[in-house]
This record gives C-alpha cells, sequence and structure tokens, in this order.
C-alpha cells in the first residue's frame, strides 16, 4: 500500500463516519407519529389490556381507558385489529398472555378459550360497541 492512498482512504472513511454520526442526531431527534406513539402505548399496555377484558370488563370501558390514557381516538374496529395483531405476535414468540383464572392461553376470538363470566356482571363481545348509550 502506497503512503498516497491511506491518506485519501483515511479522509474518505472520517468523512463517511461524520456523516453517519449527523444521519444519527437527526434521526434522535426525530419525534415519533402520534400513532406510532398509539401502537407503542398498546404493545406496553396489552397484557393488562387482556387482563380487563378476559376479566369481563366492556370492551367500551377498555377502549375509553386506553383512549383516555394514550390520548389518541381509537375506534373500536381497529382496537380489535390491534389485540388480534398482538396477540399474533406473541403467539409466534412464545408469548402468549394467560388467563388468571384458569391459566389457559388468552386466544383469539373463535379459537377456543372464551373470557370467564364475572358474578354479577355482563360481557360484551369485543367486535361490537353497545347499541345502546349509557
Amino acid at each position: 500500500m502506497s503512503p498516497e492512498v491511506a491518506p485519501a482512504t483515511a479522509v474518505e472513511d472520517k468523512a463517511t463516519l461524520a456523516l453517519q454520526d449527523k444521519l444519527d442526531r437527526l434521526l434522535a431527534k426525530a419525534k415519533p407519529t402520534k400513532r406510532e406513539l398509539t401502537q407503542q402505548y398498546f404493545r406496553d399496555l396489552y397484557p393488562k389490556l387482556e387482563a380487563h377484558l378476559v376479566s369481563g370488563r366492556l370492551l367500551k370501558d377498555v377502549l375509553a381507558a386506553f383512549n383516555e390514557l394514550a390520548q389518541s381516538k381509537v375506534c373500536a374496529r381497529t382496537f380489535n385489529e390491534m389485540l388480534e395483531q398482538e396477540r399474533g405476535r406473541r403467539d409466534e414468540a412464545g408469548n402468549s398472555i394467560c388467563c388468571v383464572t384458569c391459566g389457559h392461553p388468552v386466544k383469539s376470538r373463535g379459537q377456543g378459550h372464551a373470557p370467564h363470566q364475572v358474578s354479577g356482571s355482563s360481557s360484551e363481545s369485543a367486535d361490537a360497541m353497545p347499541s345502546s348509550p349509557e
């Protein structure tokens, strides 16, 4: 290797590293979108959301609490889609949520394990919001 080539390569490497550093700093400053924040809140809260749904809490109540906490406006359909996607993601990773009452894995609608009824409360399907206002 000639001495003339080495300095040019070192300068190029230095310029490349500076450019990569600048890219990293710019991306570190980038704020997540509202949608990304909502999805992150959902992933973080997922085990508790499932626990409340399985315990018999109404979907509209769980959804309202989630929307208030995440400062979002997720509709019931989107919320159900998010539940299904997260269940699938966790099942694939071998990290499924289990029912606190019986210990069976909580599965997607139609695949078996149904939420337990809590005495004195009614449970609505996670598919639809109630038709009558409260």
